[in-house]
Parts: C-alpha cells; structure tokens; sequence
C-alpha cells in the first residue's frame, strides 16, 4: 500500500504542477492575406483570403468581419476552397468606403487554438471604435478555462497508455508465468482505464474551447487532430480483449497480433499532435513512434517491478529488464534529440519558448532518471555478484540464486527503482506540457526591450517575443541612482493609434517589487503599439510613463 500512495502522490504533485500552466499561442502562423494588413484599397475585395504556414482546421465563426463601427458585414461561413492551409470568403456584395477589422480563428495541425486580426480600408481609411477587436474575441466561443483540464487529460493519457502496453510487452517477454495472475490484470486494467479516460478528457476540453459545450465532440471530431483523438479512444478501448484473455498472448500469433495493436496505436497518438508538423516530417513522425515505444517499455518495465509482481519475483525480473531499460534510454535520447533540433532549429529557440522551456524541465527529469536508473543497474549487479559467491563451485542450481528480498541490497534496489518510476511520471508530465505547447517558429521573433524615464524612475516593458497573438510581458520600474520606493500598484494598457485600437487593458501579476508580468499578453494586430505604465505610490502619488513598442506578426 505504501507503494501505491507514493505513485498517488506522485500524480498529484504533476497535476497539481499542470494547472499552473499558462496559455500559449499556436504552431501553425498566419503568414499572407489578401488584402493585406493595414492596406487601403480603391475598390472593394472580390475576397478574403488568409493563408497559414501549415494545414489548419476554421473554428466556427471561423472568419468575422466588421466596419468601424463594429457592424458584423455578413459573407457567409469561411471555406478552404484554396486549400487546407487557407481560410477565404467571397466578397459578393460592395464593401462602402472606411475601415474593416478581420478576426479569425482556427485549430492547427497539432491542436492547438489560434486567432487574430488584421485591418484594411476601402477608399479612404477611418477610425475603428475604441475595444471592437477586444469585442471580437471575448464574443468568441472558446472558453479559456480548457487549456488545464487539456494538458491533465494529456497527461493521464500518456501515463495510461505507457502503463498498458508497456505492461503488456514487460509482463509477456519479462515474467511469463505473472501474466495471467489477478494483480498483473489490475495493473493493465489501471492502465487502460487511465489512457481512456484521459483521452475522453481531452476530447471533451477541446469540445469546451471551440465548440458549444464539454459533450459537444462532433466538432472536435470534425478537425484533424480531433479525428486522431477519437481513434486513439476507439483503439485504446479495443485493448480490452488483449487485457482480459492476456493468457493468449504467449503464442506466437498473440504476440504478433499484440505487437502490431500495439505500435498501432502508437502511431495514431503521434499523428495527432506534433509529430506531423514542423521540419522533416516523415522524420518526426517515426522519431515519435520509437520515442513513445521506449518510453512505454521503461514505463512498463519499471511499473511492472514495482505494483504486478511479488516480492519474491523482484530481482530474477529486475536483472532481465535492465538490458531492456538501457537500450529504452538510448532510443529516447536520439529520438528526443531528432524531435528537439526539428522543431526548435536554434538555441535561442529552447530560451524564448514555452515549448524549449518544457524541454529544458524534460532534459533535467530525465537526467535524474538516468542518474538514478544508473544506480538501480550498480545495485543489481552487486547483487547478481553477491548472489553468485554464495553459491557453492559443484552446485547443480541453474543459475544464481536470488538474493533475500529483505536483504540491504534487495531493499536498496526496489527502492530506486520506485524512485526511477517517480521520476518517469514526472518525465511524462514534462512531456504533456511538451504537447501542450507549440513548438517556436524556425525563424524565431525577437524580443523588445524599451525603456522611458521619467523624473527619477525609469520604466522598462520586455516582450518575449513580440508578437501577435499572445506574449509574456515584464514591466519593471527602476532608478538610476538605485533607491526607488515601492510602488502600490502598476497597471498596464497598450493601444495602437494607427488602427484606433484601445486602449485595452493587460492584466499583470507582480512578480517582485516594482516588477509585474503579464503571461498572456494579446495585441491582436501588428504595429507600433502604445504601452502606459501607471505606477501609483501611496493614495494620491502615481507616475504615468509611454512606451511605443513594435510588435510583429
């Protein structure tokens, strides 16, 4: 029982570590449209056309135009009549002279929500109403509390199915005579339920973000990733015969059959998320099948030691699975290392990135792991040595005998290999919030950093990148001379005059003295945008400062 509480804590730790994960923006980008962004036409469009860096799925209203005024100008619904990676509409009626905002929406390739807009005029430019874009997107039908129940459901859905096929594959090749024993079932079946679970979790988050509900899965259904998902449920749930009649496995045709159900189902999760997008994609994709294997292997191997199978069976089993938790460790780290260079293409990206950031947290984990797993192979070969001494030069014993499970190096052993389990679970965690966040774009954005002084402060914003869509923003406010008092509150608006555009207000949280971030920063157009800083000292005393910060595409 003491084991299973660790594993429980475990989980909640991840979970618990999960909900604090901030929004991202998406993989796949806008990069054209038709007209252009901030273009002054003389006539009005035969149509709207905007076109993305890869395949994308229209989330209902997928593309909305407005006058100035904020008047919905209705062209119907989007189609991508010019191809997958494009959203168009025909301009059939004439658009009257002034200014037009274009908000979009889509799902990229690997799932995840993207929107913005952009601005064009007819005849002659005119000034859109103060917060209409900011309109445009709350009126929008994601709801933004999806994102933690998405990389939770994420998570289970890893672990379980590392558990089940792991489980099955360890259980079958490791400990023949335990496969059809009630505990190794219990754990196949903890495992099974899991990785439904948590792909019905999944679904039903992403139904919630861009559909009308959490049961709202037609609409999930009908995008590329979420077909992905719904066969991975379909077939994580067809496993349910192989863990029932588990006995049948041990003939060749069963193991056969297990095998290729097993890497099956692999190759579906990866053609559901990042696998199939970014650079050398055929690459990817089977990077992220041996990827996944391994990781189910070790899940499976080190799962299998410590809840399917009794004290007595630790060590034989311990000793045949190290050469397979080697070999699980080699293939994660060149495959890993394949998927990192791919979607990340440059050093800074790993920095500037949530996706490099989780990676970096992976990286850590899995050194741990590897440090610990290390340990566990010492300690298994002391033990096969001290086994081998105490056996009598004319024994007729088949091989060592095992050492006393309560023995100090028995203890030692389970122990880190429980450790080693811990510190997977954890790995898998990383590994959803890999998922769960786009990989960078190859030609990585720049950040900006500007600074303004005024009187004896100096307020300077940092936007990491600065972009469209969504950011991090720091705001900080120092001194030259190096005493400065602490400020009360500091609140932050951005407006972009060019498009009349804001002020829209930014929510921060203070991260320090004088020092306050914003995870979640969205100009939804590019352009020169006005940052106002108002530092309040006290309740009559505050400062205003006015940064103007580029921000691109």
């Amino acid at each position: 029982m003491k084991t299973w509480r660790r594993l429980v804590a475990a989980i909640v730790i991840v979970v618990a570590a999960l909900s604090g994960s901030v929004s991202v923006s998406a993989h796949a980008d806008l990069v054209q449209t038709t007209p252009a962004n901030q273009a002054v036409l003389d006539q009005s469009p035969p149509e709207i056309v905007l076109t993305f860096s890869e395949a994308i799925d229209p989330v209902e209203p997928a593309v909305r135009v407005v006058d100035a005024d904020g008047n919905e100008i209705d062209l119907g619904s989007a189609d991508q009549s010019r191809g997958s990676d494009t959203l168009g509409l025909v301009v059939d009626e004439e658009l009257a002279d002034g200014t037009y905002v274009v908000a979009w929406q889509a799902l990229s390739a690997d799932s995840h929500n993207i929107r913005g807009a952009f601005t064009f005029s007819v005849g002659e430019a005119s000034a859109t109403r103060s917060g209409l874009v900011d309109e445009l997107f709350t009126s929008s039908n994601e709801s933004p509390g999806g994102a933690v129940p998405l990389a939770i459901g994420r998570f289970a859905s890893y672990a379980g199915i590392a558990v089940l096929l792991g489980g099955l594959f360890a259980a079958t090749v490791l400990a023949r005579p335990q496969l059809s024993t009630r505990r190794v079932g219990r754990l196949l079946f903890l495992g099974l339920g899991t990785a439904a679970v948590g792909t019905a979790m999944m679904i039903s988050a992403q139904a919630n973000m861009i559909g009308s509900s959490l049961l709202d899965w037609p609409t999930v259904a009908a995008t590329r990733s979420g077909q992905w998902w719904v066969l991975r449920l379909a077939a994580i749930l067809a496993f349910v015969p192989f863990v029932v009649w588990r006995h049948r496995l041990l003939s060749r045709i069963g193991g056969t059959v297990t095998v290729a159900a097993g890497l099956g189902l692999l190759a579906i999760v990866t053609a559901g998320g990042h696998g199939v997008t970014g650079r050398w994609v055929p690459i990817g994709y089977a990077a992220t099948v041996a990827h996944l294997a391994a990781m189910t292997i070790w899940v499976g191997g080190l799962t299998l030691l410590v809840i399917g199978l009794p004290r007595t069976r630790f060590w034989e089993t311990a000793n045949r699975f190290s050469p397979w938790a080697l070999g699980s460790v080699v293939v994660l780290a060149v495959s890993g290392t394949i998927n990192a260079w791919r979607q990340i293409g440059s050093l800074d990206g790993i920095t500037d990135s949530s996706y490099g950031r989780w990676l970096i947290v992976k990286l850590a984990l899995v050194t741990g792991v590897v440090a610990t797993a290390a340990i566990t192979r010492r300690l298994l070969h002391r033990g096969e040595v001290s086994s081998s001494a105490n056996v009598p030069a004319l024994s007729a014993a088949p091989g060592p005998t095992s050492p006393d499970p309560e023995s100090s190096t028995s203890t030692a052993t389970r122990t880190s290999v429980i450790v080693e389990l811990v510190g997977i679970i954890l790995v898998i965690a990383a590994t959803s919030g890999l998922v769960n966040s786009p990989p960078p774009e190859l030609d990585q954005p720049t950040n900006e950093i500007v600074s303004v002084v005024q009187g004896d402060r100096v307020a300077q914003v940092e936007l990491e990148p600065a972009v469209t869509g969504g950011t991090v923003m720091h705001v900080t406010i120092t001194s030259p001379g190096g005493g400065l008092d602490r400020a009360d509150e500091i609140t932050v608006t951005a407006e972009l005059a060019a498009d009349q555009i804001g002020p829209i207000e930014i929510e921060t949280i203070p991260a320090s003295p004088n020092h306050v971030i914003a995870n979640n920063a969205d100009f939804p157009v590019a352009g020169l945008w006005t940052i106002e800083i108002t530092a309040r000292y006290g309740e009559f005393d505050q400062v205003v400062f006015s940064i103007d910060i580029p921000v691109e595409t």
